[in-house]
């Protein structure tokens, strides 16, 4: 790589930092030696659809083009154009201010200067949201979702989106559940990993609405196991601890709410069969990589045929057919199921929570006789979860 080079990248790196640690402000191209007439371009940071952007207006004589991109996909633009078409950029940020200029021989000059502009928050072209979850909570910036001011950096805004609808989700299954009242309430986790949404759990539980409960996160990866609890004990949490251990060996000794989000393949059948043998009034679960039905798939009756032939919709239908199983199963061991888009599916196909809450106004006879129907029209023999379940094959 040449000096010119050399430095061009440390300016576009400069810029990728001031992104993602939220002191950029906004961007300056000008010094135009393109084709056309000549222009200048600014860049600044957008939020679309809650997801951050790069907006970048470039001023003509008469008119302004206005184009925005993803924020990798906005670095390497400007990249192309900075050298090319615009001999000078300046990058403002609270922490510094950046020029990159070039020579009419193009040879590269990169200075930095104290910064000479406050930070402007992201500007919202939808209509802004309030979420359940404030970005300023402590644990938000521990777990460095948010900066040291209480803002959601630009590349953890999926994940923080994530947290505030599962609190909202769990939030309305929680009068449903009948697990109002004074009495302590015990929750497990299982699966936590890095922790995200069993701190966001405690803290709606015990700081928002004021519950006095215990909430254990399990993980077998002891390093994450040890962050967590690390963290708890900084924030003061102390109804919150993580064990690295499997489920059935939790230390829990009731429990009230069983939590499992992405336990992969029969992981997610184990959490489930935990949660009925406990006698949870609430089990929440968003299933991932299910390919235990897949290969048991190889005769469905013959109107189904159609939905194997092609590999992809074999697994789709698999997919399907396993959760579908799974909910029919949570009803007929008593549990009401809703099944809700979790994630949005422009960031995974694997978008779907299925939510039980224990009623004892469920038709389970119906729910097995559906499983069953279920399970020798799709042509499969077995499912974890059912082995788990007396009385059900």
């Amino acid at each position: 790589m040449s000096a010119a080079d050399d430095k061009k990248a440390a300016f576009l790196a400069a810029l990728a930092a001031a992104l993602e640690d939220t002191t950029f402000v906004k961007l300056v191209l000008g010094k135009y030696r393109g084709e056309g007439e000549p222009r200048k371009a600014v860049a600044t940071l957008v939020l679309l659809k809650g997801a951050p952007h790069l907006k970048l207006v470039t001023s003509f004589a008469r008119k302004d083009d206005t184009k925005n991109f993803a924020i990798a996909e906005g670095i390497g633009h400007i990249g192309k154009l900075i050298g090319e078409d615009f001999m000078s950029a300046t990058l403002f940020a609270t922490k510094r201010d950046l020029t990159l200029t070039y020579s009419k021989k193009r040879e590269p000059h990169l200075t930095s200067q104290k910064p000479t502009l406050e930070s402007a928050a992201p500007v919202e072209h939808n209509r802004a949201k309030t979420y359940l979850v404030a970005p300023d909570r402590t644990y938000l910036k521990s777990l460095q979702v948010s900066d040291a001011e209480g803002r959601v950096k630009p590349s953890m805004q999926g994940k923080y989106r994530q947290i505030c609808h599962f609190i909202e989700i769990v939030d309305a299954l929680l009068s449903e559940a009948n697990v109002g009242g004074k009495a302590p309430l015990s929750v497990v986790d299982i699966g936590s990993g890095k922790g995200y949404l069993t701190f966001a759990l405690y803290d709606h539980l015990a700081t928002k609405l004021g519950r006095d409960c215990r909430v254990t996160g399990i993980e077998v990866r002891g390093d994450l196991v040890e962050l967590c609890n690390g963290l708890a004990r900084e924030l003061g949490f102390s109804g919150l601890s993580f064990e690295a251990t499997e489920a059935h060996r939790t230390s829990a000794k009731s429990v009230d709410i069983v939590i499992a989000l992405h336990a992969c393949d029969t992981a997610t059948d184990d959490a489930m069969a935990f949660g009925i043998g406990a006698g949870a009034k609430l089990i929440v679960s968003a299933p991932c990589c299910q390919h235990e039905i897949a290969p048991q798939i190889k005769a469905p009756i013959d109107g189904l045929r159609g939905l194997i032939k092609y590999p992809l919709f074999k697994q789709r239908q698999a997919d399907l057919v396993t959760d579908a199983a799974r909910a029919l199963l949570l009803e007929a061991s008593g549990y009401k199921v809703k099944v809700i888009e979790f994630v949005s599916t422009e960031h995974t196909s694997k978008n779907i929570l299925i939510a039980a809450v224990k009623s004892a106004n469920v038709d389970r006879d119906l729910a097995l006789k559906q499983y069953r129907d279920l399970k020798r029209t799709a042509g499969f023999s077995t499912h974890h979860l059912a082995s788990q379940l007396k009385g059900v094959d």
